[in-house]
């Protein structure tokens, strides 16, 4: 693989303040491409963009509430205004920590929190690929879009019922635009993270002692890195992926829920 695959593309990566989302950003800037950055917190998304541009990269800013779909759309629209062209979206924006109730099961959470839940994973990527794909299609020269989703979705957990059935929800909308855009020559993917390194995690685990015993449920014994997931996201991006389309590749150092 060349040394910058990416080399003059144009990504967009959604919830890249942060954890897997900007691991993602420096990845992609690494592999030459230029990056479009949305999240709710701009001083870390800031920040993110600083680093981006230290690898010799351009990076525009877009603020972006998952919940509030003209934003989503908005980001889209302003990264075509500034680049002048959209290759890769990254629909990386989400949690569950956040949702009231948003990790709990059938008998323990309201409706509300499955409407939440759903907005955030389905509805708000849902909006983001369809304004992409608008995009990419117009373009004429195929793309690429990425669904974060989780383990949790190959491999539901008791405990959190609701968030494995909305990210299983995203991995079907991926094979079902895959196979819609595919015959414009763009490729539609998805990624299942483990237990990996995150704001998400460093909550989860408020000592060292907490994170080995979390690492100790993984066959390879260790969490996972965003650098992990970064490297998987980029080659699907690459010339080397371009016959995959429709999947879902699950990272998780061989973890079963």
């Amino acid at each position: 693989m060349s040394e910058k695959p990416l080399l003059d593309k144009v990504v967009i990566v959604t919830g890249a303040s942060r954890g897997i989302g900007k691991g993602l950003a420096l990845a992609f800037a690494e592999a030459g491409a230029d990056l479009v950055l949305s999240a709710r917190t701009l001083p870390d998304l800031e920040q993110t963009a600083r680093e981006v541009e230290a690898k010799g990269r351009r990076a525009l800013v877009v603020e972006m509430d998952s919940y509030k779909y003209d934003t989503v759309q908005a980001v889209i629209t302003r990264a075509v205004d500034h680049f002048g062209k959209l290759d890769v979206l990254v629909n990386n924006a989400g949690g569950s920590r956040n949702v009231p109730d948003g990790w709990k099961g059938f008998l323990e959470a309201d409706h509300i929190a499955v409407e939440r839940l759903m907005q955030m994973h389905v509805v708000s990527p849902y909006a983001a690929a369809k304004a992409a794909a608008a995009v990419m299609m117009k373009q004429g020269n195929g793309g690429v879009i990425i669904n974060i989703d989780s383990a949790l979705a190959h491999y539901p957990s008791s405990n959190v019922q609701n968030y494995s059935a909305v990210k299983r929800a995203l991995q079907e909308m991926t094979k079902l635009w895959a196979l819609d855009l595919g015959p414009y020559g763009i490729r539609v993917n998805s990624i299942g993270p483990g237990i990996t390194r995150s704001a998400t995690t460093e909550k989860l685990f408020a000592d060292e002692e907490a994170e080995a015993k979390a690492a100790l449920t993984v066959p390879l014994r260790r969490l996972g890195e965003p650098s992990d997931i970064a490297g998987m996201a980029v080659f699907l991006c690459t010339d080397a992926a371009e016959w995959i389309s429709g999947a879902t590749v699950m990272i998780s150092g061989g973890q079963r829920y």
